[in-house]
């Protein structure tokens, strides 16, 4: 039928695509980006339709740690672009095949506050700054926003699990060539990616991987499916290794929380004693093989006299800022122009500079948004949190394993966020989303159960 379709209207079809094809390469020759848009759009929906909503979200989470590199000046990274691929696909989806739903309640918090980030450009020191911000926020609650409506099911997690893990496994092997053939970060010899010239920040990149890492360390410790784990293994002891590669004490303090949460979890046992044996030892055995310049980096001692590089005078200047304005803050991604405003006005012990970025999540909220900003930035990671009772042998294991690697990624990334400034990275969003397509598979795996 399709094919006599085709051959009886050939000739308007190929005048069709000719015509398309003209304005394309004219939008792009003039670099009209609203016009590319316009122009792609129509393909950009027939893709979202025909291609399967998991694989598009499968590509979406595979490609964040490219996120660093831009696609096109003005359109963003090629996760940007999966993202919206993502948002059309599981509206299309989800009105078609009525997968749509009313969202969870855990999105209040964070609607509240990205509400608030949007009003606070009437008090905002900087207007045009926290419109820039916001450019880049308010399609990262959209995603969350629609992510969180979606009905997703058992199968749709396990190939969520099956890309993070994806994930870790291309970002562990080619950084560890790269590092290998003396490719750096920068001056610093600190592993990292290096892609067209562009570097990814080490410290965001190995935090960006605690969920995939804490996906995979679950999927081993409880699952009594042993098919690849000696593969599975290995390639833990290779993330520790980029971890410690990495040079990032901020990463490296986020891990350890997060398997901390999974020891103490259910109190110890032989086998939780084990393992904390053996992660030990895998640590300080890669220790003694890294380079001495990285072990410097570990120095209680040397970070205590660097201030964390610089963090701590950063952070006494935004403290100070935040006295002076407790309960609204100076208005949503305002920060190094605040911190320009204060840094001659507080006691610090060395002089690093203007314009700088808060390297502390928490401290960067509080500043911006002030009190209400910063008390719903934390709300919203704890109500994420998945609270899983002892006894619950009927519910599938890799939906519990699901919950305690939701758990241990939430832990590491509040852990993570004293350091870095991660609320406006993606992955940041991920494991939020993460945390409301696990409750809605759980919700709907108890209603299987209950009948």
């Amino acid at each position: 039928m399709k094919m006599e379709f085709i051959n009886k209207h050939k000739n308007i079809i190929l005048l069709s695509l000719v015509l398309y094809s003209s304005l394309l390469g004219l939008s792009i020759a003039v670099n009209n980006l609203i016009l590319i848009g316009v122009t792609l759009l129509p393909i950009i929906l027939i893709l979202s339709l025909q291609i399967n909503y998991k694989y598009i979200l499968s590509l979406y989470v595979i490609s964040l740690p490219l996120d660093f590199i831009l696609l096109l000046p003005g359109i963003g990274s090629i996760s940007k672009i999966f993202s919206i691929f993502c948002i059309l696909s599981l509206l299309s989806h989800g009105l078609l095949k009525k997968k749509l739903t009313l969202p969870r309640l855990q999105i209040i918090p964070v609607v509240m506050l990205v509400i608030i980030a949007i009003f606070s450009i009437v008090w905002s020191v900087d207007e045009q700054e926290t419109n820039t911000r916001l450019i880049t926020l308010v399609p990262l609650l959209l995603f969350y926003i629609v992510t969180s409506i979606f009905k997703f099911n058992i199968k749709d997690l396990k190939v969520i699990n099956n890309s993070m893990i994806f994930s870790l496994t291309w970002v562990v092997f080619l950084s560890l060539v790269q590092f290998l053939f003396g490719i750096g970060f920068m001056d610093t010899g600190r592993l990292t990616i290096t892609l067209f010239s562009e570097q990814a920040d080490p410290n965001h990149l190995l935090v960006s991987l605690i969920l995939p890492f804490s996906i995979l360390w679950t999927s081993i410790n409880r699952s009594q499916n042993y098919k690849f784990l000696n593969t599975k293994i290995i390639l833990i002891i290779l993330f520790f290794l980029i971890l410690l590669l990495s040079g990032s004490r901020g990463a490296l303090l986020a891990v350890i929380c997060s398997l901390t949460y999974w020891f103490l979890k259910d109190g110890l046992n032989f086998k939780k004693f084990i393992t904390i044996i053996i992660s030990l030892g895998t640590l300080l055995t890669l220790f003694f093989i890294i380079p001495s310049f990285l072990i410097e980096r570990y120095n209680i001692q040397l970070i205590l006299e660097q201030g964390g590089t610089g963090r701590v005078d950063i952070w006494r200047v935004g403290l100070n800022a935040f006295k002076d304005s407790i309960y609204n803050g100076y208005g949503f991604g305002t920060f190094p122009q605040v911190y320009d405003l204060f840094v001659n006005k507080t006691r610090i012990d060395a002089f690093w500079g203007y314009s700088k970025a808060a390297h502390n999540t928490y401290l960067r909220m509080a500043v911006e948004l002030g009190l209400v900003g910063i008390s719903l930035l934390i709300f919203s990671m704890l109500i994420s949190l998945a609270f899983i009772k002892k006894k619950k042998k009927k519910l599938n294991s890799m939906v519990l394993n699901s919950g305690y690697a939701l758990n241990m990624s939430l832990i590491g990334i509040m852990i993570g966020g004293l350091s870095l400034d991660i609320f406006l990275f993606k992955y940041f969003w991920v494991v939020l989303q993460y945390g409301v397509i696990y409750k809605g598979v759980l919700a709907e795996s108890r209603k299987e159960i209950n009948g």
